[in-house]
């Protein structure tokens, strides 16, 4: 066939600097700081930083063109307004483009005038709309994306007071052309394919896959111990599982009307079926390469071999990003054999299955609603939801008492101070102050290191460049960068978006000392992360409500319910091992995350958490034990021995979790009679039964 350019030398050498680059942000990831929370490099989004960096450099372009500084302000509104575009249809991203547009104008042009009248008045209008901004998040993410963006708007104009009617709506046309610019240019120019999304989406999985496979490789190369396989497994088997799970609503998501029949969307659902099973089938790889053997030449191709299906999985995501369906089917067939070898070079029955079908998915079954219908059940819905948290329980409602209590705090202390560019303050508050402590510590944390950094880039760019042609170009990479990049991590979102802030505003107000400039911005953004920890902790502060034993207790049972399956495997049907399989990874997930983010509201970590983390490690190694017992072509019936000793095991976990009854005592099954998997099984079993019986109950005390 054509399609086969992969083979060549030429690809090969083509793809090293992709495949580097890959393992990089692949080690950055693993090594990165623990408050940098986020880092996700193959998120990344070109297109969109050029999108932003086209709509912001035109109207700095216009402005150098016309020789009026206040077109910083239209960049500006460009590009806030790009940050505010919702994924989706584009009617989702026309309304949220177009809602922040109007509302950023419309209440940033009251606070600037409120602000041309007086302290007093100025100071109501801080207060009033960043509650309601915050007060947006009720209504879901996209509605909060839009309404915080708008209440930003809002505190950096009270920062410019308006004191003339005429000059004012001036200003304030300027900044709405800016935003109806990126609005013509995202929707015309720059629209989104109705399967751009998903395609993304599935980009991102294999991605995540090939990370996956090459991290396998790596640990097998090093001959790592088990303590670094435990990490593996935690980090990228749970970025891989969540990368599916959004993968999936994504899909699910597509209208019917965009769906129904088209040989697209049967392609794309075909890949999410593939690479739930190529996941399955990589961490029952993973698992075997923990115990490889030691011939060095067996594990030198192993290596060879999984950092070649990495190559080949992220091959087939740009396919699938680029819509080349012609060179899937090769690329897939290649993923085939070198799983075929690898099965070899392990000396470990692991198939890749080809018949794998996706379980739990649910395509939306609605049609697209007329404009008219569609606008009133949305503000039926947004009535509703606000009545509802009419209440002093509400969480969103005290979230946005807080936020604007914050954010107006730091306005009146920078105006006793007589601080410049005091909006740098307040933006810092109201962007980094989350509902809960733990969603805020990371993000200050991020938000101070990024600007740090990207005060000196700000500076050392400000030394070399001096005209406003010069800015208008400068500003053109850093706007790509900033909003490629804000995926990935806040930190290096926030690290471009200083340079990109400070070099607008020397835009509009030539002859400011850049250094002084990145200086005074830097010390404003620590004031605000300050004062939103400050409230985080004592302003009615929001702590994880849900007992962590909770989610660890349906973590335990999905993952043995999953495992008891494996080993009866013969017994099953291949429905209900994805089933459990599914169910296993999400409650290790959601384990992980909540008591993440209860430890981070507590700031130590205890004995129980060592003994909970241990646990969670465990859950990991039992799916990856089920996974290979499931994939093995050596699987057999239970023996009766065997599976009276798992009920007896089960049932004093399930006590234990239930905090029921003290367990007894059960001798462990035959040595002679098990394979080497289900020893691997029953030692994990009984691990986790001492774990929660004894070593839990000794960490409490």
């Amino acid at each position: 066939m054509s399609n086969r350019t992969p083979h060549s030398s030429g690809s090969r050498w083509s793809s090293r600097p992709y495949a580097l680059a890959a393992a990089l942000a692949a080690t950055i990831y693993r090594k990165r700081p623990v408050w940098m929370v986020s880092f996700a490099a193959s998120e990344a989004s070109l297109s969109e930083g050029l999108r932003a960096a086209c709509a912001s450099t035109a109207m700095l372009a216009l402005g150098n063109l016309l020789h009026d500084p206040i077109f910083a302000w239209a960049a500006i509104g460009a590009f806030w307004t790009c940050l505010a575009d919702a994924a989706g249809s584009n009617r989702a991203r026309f309304a949220s483009m177009m809602g922040f547009a109007l509302l950023s104008t419309l209440c940033g042009g009251v606070s600037a005038f409120a602000s041309g009248s007086g302290a007093l008045a100025a100071t109501l209008a801080v207060l009033v709309f960043t509650t309601l901004g915050a007060f947006g998040r009720v209504w879901g993410a996209a509605t909060s994306q839009v309404t915080i963006l708008a209440a930003t708007a809002c505190v950096v104009m009270v920062d410019r007071p308006i004191h003339d009617i005429r000059n004012g709506l001036a200003f304030l046309g300027i900044y709405l052309v800016g935003c109806l610019f990126a609005i013509a240019l995202s929707l015309t120019v720059w629209r989104i394919h109705p399967f751009g999304t998903s395609r993304a989406s599935l980009r991102a999985v294999y991605l995540r896959l090939a990370d996956l496979a090459m991290d396998s490789a790596r640990l097998l190369e090093r001959r790592a111990p088990p303590r670094e396989w435990a990490t593996h497994a935690a980090k990228f088997r749970a970025d891989t599982r969540a990368a599916l799970e959004r993968s999936r609503k994504i899909l699910a998501n597509v209208p019917a009307s965009k769906s129904g029949g088209r040989p697209t969307y049967d392609m794309l659902l075909g890949l999410l079926a593939d690479s739930e099973a190529v996941f399955a089938y990589l961490i029952a790889v993973s698992g075997a390469c923990e115990k490889a053997p030691d011939d060095p030449r067996r594990v030198k191709r192993a290596a060879r071999l999984l950092n070649g299906t990495g190559d080949v999985l992220r091959r087939i995501g740009a396919a699938a990003s680029d819509e080349q369906w012609d060179r899937l089917a090769d690329l897939q067939a290649r993923v085939r054999r070198l799983a075929r070898r690898l099965e070899t070079a392990l000396l470990e029955p692991v198939t890749l299955r080809s018949d794998f079908e996706l379980v739990d998915f649910t395509p939306s079954s609605e049609r697209a609603e007329p404009w008219a219908r569609s606008a009133a059940r949305s503000l039926t819905r947004v009535w509703e939801t606000f009545k509802a948290n009419l209440s002093t329980d509400s969480v969103g409602l005290r979230h946005a008492a807080r936020v604007g209590v914050t954010t107006t705090t730091g306005f009146l202390v920078i105006r006793a101070l007589g601080l410049p560019f005091g909006y740098w303050a307040t933006m810092a508050t109201l962007l980094i102050l989350q509902p809960s402590i733990a969603a805020t510590w990371p993000r200050s944390i991020e938000r101070a290191a990024g600007s740090i950094v990207g005060g000196v880039l700000a500076a050392a760019i400000g030394y070399a460049i001096h005209s406003p042609l010069g800015i208008s170009l400068a500003v053109f990479p850093l706007v790509v960068a900033t909003m490629a990049l804000r995926p990935v991590s806040y930190s290096l979102f926030v690290l471009f978006l200083t340079p990109t802030f400070v070099l607008v505003a020397d835009f509009a107000t030539p002859g400011v000392n850049e250094v002084a400039y990145a200086v005074t911005r830097l010390g404003n953004n620590v004031l605000g992360c300050v004062l939103a920890l400050i409230a985080t902790f004592w302003l009615w502060p929001t702590r994880e409500k849900f007992d962590y034993r909770a989610y660890l207790g349906d973590a335990v049972r999905a993952n043995l319910a999953y495992l008891r399956a494996a080993l009866s495997a013969p017994s099953h049907s291949d429905k209900d091992m994805e089933r459990l399989r599914r169910a296993a990874g999400l409650g290790s997930n959601n384990a992980e995350e909540a008591i993440g983010r209860i430890r981070l509201e507590k700031l130590e970590d205890s004995m129980v958490d060592t003994v909970t983390l241990t646990v969670l490690s465990l859950l990991r190694k039992m799916a990856g034990t089920a996974t290979q017992l499931r994939f093995s072509s050596n699987r057999r019936d239970l023996h009766d021995e065997l599976v009276n000793w798992i009920d007896a095991m089960s049932a004093d976990i399930e006590s234990a979790l239930d905090r029921t009854s003290r367990p007894g005592r059960h001798e462990l099954p035959a040595r002679d009679r098990l394979t080497s998997l289900e020893a691997d099984a029953v030692g994990e079993i009984a691990l986790m039964r001492r774990l929660l019986t004894e070593r839990l109950r000794e960490a409490r005390v």
